[in-house]
Order: structure tokens, then C-alpha cells, then sequence
């Protein structure tokens, strides 16, 4: 068997991990926010991480790919800090803050990786995929703003911090959608984005919506896995 099969199902192994510990931390965490559940959710945010580096060992790495590993990393650090607000509610807003600023520079990352894909495979369409992206994402995003009333969200002091997010995150799932309609296996990716937007708006109920419902915990991360696996795991068909 070749190294790159090795690594290859070594790659897949590791996602497989991610959701398999993601869904333990969700029964744990579910009950009680302790630092054993925050080192679960940790050790599950290792596993898609690693999915992506050996995702990368299998076909090569590239700045696209390199690109979508510190995304990833990003997402780990943005998910303990996110954790942390849970367990020290007195600093919630900072907290909340800086895991969402880690966030948004792993979509950042994502966009750059997206944006060199798009140049190498698309060129002629770049220009109209991201017009056409940004205002879908522009009008996702009003529409989100404007719904949070009607469904009992008060964003209060993070208004403009969740707008931003907002957009940038509407932007990133258009975007990949966009790309997808005329190369169909960027549809892994894109899946992966709109994965994420789903949990993001699961999370936005549970902290500025007051869903304090188990079952809540449970769609949210994961969710959240599955579309950080997804990302992970386009790396061995696209980038």
C-alpha cells in the first residue's frame, strides 16, 4: 500500500475521531462545564486538525491547503476560548469577543484559499462570483439582523461584532456555492460552509436567545464538527 493510502485513510480515521469525541463531549457537557469536558472538545478540535494534516501528507501541500489548516487552527482556538466563556461567565463578553475574532480570521484564511482556487480554476468567472457573493451576503445578513427580534434574540453590545461575523460567514457560504455550481466536487467545501452557518445560527439562539435546551448543545457542535471535517476533508479532493 502506497504512503498516500496510508495517509489517506489516516486522514479520513482522524474525522471520523473528531465527530466520534465531539459527540462523547456532548454528553458530558451537556450536564456540567468542567476543564475535562473543555480537554474533550479540545482533543476533538486535534483530530479534525490532524484530518487536515494528513489530508495535506496525501496530495501535497500548497499555500491553498496550508491555507485551510490554519483555518482549521483557528477554529480550535476560537472553540477553547468559546468553552472558556461557558465556565467564566464574568468575562463572558471578552471572551466572546476574542473567539469570535478567532473565527473570523479562520474565514478569513478559508477566503484566501477559496480566492486562490477560484484564480487557478475559475478565472472568469472570479469577478461575478464575488459580487454575486457579497450581495447575497449583504442581504442574509440584514435579513438575519432584522428576523433577531422575532425570534427573541437581543445581540445588545455585540450587535456590530455579530453583523460583521455575519456577513463574513453569509459571504463564505455563497461564495463557495458559487464555485461549486460549475466545479460540482467544490460541493464538499461548500457543504462544509453552509454546515457551519447552520451551527453559527444554533449558537446565536443559545447565547442571545436564552436556549438553554440540551438538545441544543447537541446540534450545535456538532454541527460544528461535521463542517470543520468537511473543510478538512476537501483538502484530499480539491486542494
Amino acid at each position: 500500500m502506497s504512503d498516500n493510502l496510508v495517509f489517506y485513510f489516516i486522514s479520513i480515521f482522524f474525522g471520523i475521531l473528531s465527530l466520534v469525541f465531539c459527540t462523547i463531549f456532548c454528553v458530558l457537557r451537556a450536564q456540567k462545564a468542567t476543564v475535562g469536558t473543555l480537554a474533550l472538545k479540545t482533543i476533538s478540535s486535534v483530530f479534525f486538525i490532524l484530518c487536515g494534516v494528513f489530508a495535506i501528507y496525501t496530495v501535497g501541500s500548497n499555500i491553498a491547503n496550508l491555507l485551510i489548516l490554519l483555518g482549521l487552527v483557528m477554529g480550535l482556538i476560537g472553540d477553547i476560548i468559546l468553552d472558556l466563556k461557558v465556565m467564566y461567565p464574568e468575562q463572558s463578553n471578552q471572551l466572546f469577543v476574542f473567539g469570535t475574532c478567532s473565527f473570523i480570521f479562520g474565514h478569513l484564511f478559508y477566503f484566501a484559499s477559496v480566492l486562490i482556487y477560484n484564480y487557478n480554476s475559475l478565472p472568469s468567472n472570479m469577478l461575478w462570483n464575488l459580487l454575486a457573493s457579497l450581495g447575497v451576503a449583504i442581504l442574509l445578513t440584514v435579513v438575519i439582523l432584522l428576523s433577531s427580534k422575532k425570534m427573541k434574540m437581543d445581540f445588545g453590545k455585540m450587535k456590530w461584532l455579530v453583523a460583521t461575523y455575519s456577513l463574513i460567514l453569509t459571504f463564505m457560504c455563497a461564495y463557495s456555492v458559487s464555485i461549486a455550481i460549475f466545479v460540482p466536487i467544490f460541493w464538499i467545501f461548500a457543504a462544509g460552509m453552509i454546515v457551519f452557518l447552520l451551527s453559527d445560527l444554533v449558537l446565536s439562539m443559545q447565547y442571545f436567545g436564552g436556549r438553554v435546551e440540551k438538545v441544543w448543545i447537541y446540534v450545535n457542535h456538532i454541527l460544528y464538527y461535521l463542517a470543520q471535517v468537511l473543510l478538512a476533508v476537501s483538502i484530499l479532493y480539491i486542494f
